[in-house]
C-alpha cells in the first residue's frame, strides 16, 4: 500500500505542477475572476479524466501478466515519466495572462482544455492505467487509494495556485516553484528508470 501511495503522490504532484495550458488557464482565470474562477478550472480533471481512466484501466486489466505488451507499456511509461521529469526540471511559473479570458464559464473552458490535451490520454494509457490495474489486482482498496491520492495532489496543487494567484496576482515569484519542480524532477527520473528496468526485465524473461 505504501509503494502505490508514494507513486500516486509523486505522479499527482508532478501532474499538478506541470506547466501547460490547464495550469496557465487556472492562473489566468484566478487573475481575472478571482480565486473561485481559477478553482473551477482546477477541478476540471475530475470531470474529463473519467472516460480516459476507465478505458486505460480496462485495456491494461485485460492483458495477461506475461504479455509482452505490458513490457512495452512499461517502456512507454518510462518515456512519458522521463519526459515529464525533463519538463519539470525546465519548468517556470506560467504567465498569468497566458490564456485569454474565459468569462463565467471557467469550468467548461477548463474541461475542454483538459479533454482535448493529449497529455492525460498518453499518461493514463501508458502509465496510469497499468499502475491502476496492477493495484486493483492486489486489492480494490489499493486502486481506490491510488486514484484518491493522485487526484488529491493533481487538483490540490492547482487549487493552491489558484488561491495564491487570486490573492497576490502578479506579485507571485517563480523561485519556489522552480525549486519544487526540480526536486520533483529528480524523483520522477528515478521512477522512470525503475519503469524502464521493469520493461527491459519483462522482455528478457
Amino acid at each position: 500500500m505504501l509503494a502505490i501511495t508514494l507513486q500516486a503522490l509523486v505522479l499527482g504532484l508532478g501532474a499538478g505542477l506541470a506547466p501547460g495550458p490547464l495550469l496557465a488557464l487556472v492562473m489566468s482565470e484566478s487573475l481575472r475572476g478571482g480565486a473561485r474562477a481559477g478553482m473551477r478550472v482546477a477541478v476540471a480533471p475530475l470531470i474529463t479524466d473519467t472516460p480516459v481512466v476507465a478505458l486505460s484501466w480496462a485495456l491494461a486489466g485485460s492483458l495477461d501478466p506475461e504479455s509482452p505488451w505490458l513490457a512495452l507499456l512499461s517502456l512507454g511509461g518510462a518515456l512519458v515519466v522521463g519526459q515529464i521529469a525533463v519538463e519539470q526540471w525546465r519548468a517556470v511559473l506560467p504567465e498569468a495572462d497566458a490564456m485569454p479570458a474565459a468569462g463565467s464559464r471557467s469550468l467548461l473552458r477548463g474541461a475542454a482544455v483538459n479533454l482535448l490535451s493529449p497529455h492525460p490520454w498518453l499518461f493514463w494509457i501508458t502509465l496510469g492505467g497499468p499502475l491502476l490495474a496492477s493495484a486493483a489486482n492486489e486489492s480494490a482498496w489499493r486502486a481506490v487509494a491510488f486514484l484518491t491520492v493522485f487526484y488529491l495532489l493533481l487538483v490540490g496543487t492547482k487549487l493552491v495556485l489558484a488561491v495564491l494567484t487570486g490573492r497576490w496576482g502578479r506579485s507571485l515569484t517563480g523561485v519556489g516553484y522552480r525549486r519544487v519542480c526540480r526536486v520533483l524532477a529528480l524523483v520522477l527520473l528515478a521512477f522512470a528508470l525503475q519503469l524502464g528496468w521493469e520493461g527491459v526485465s519483462r522482455l528478457l524473461d
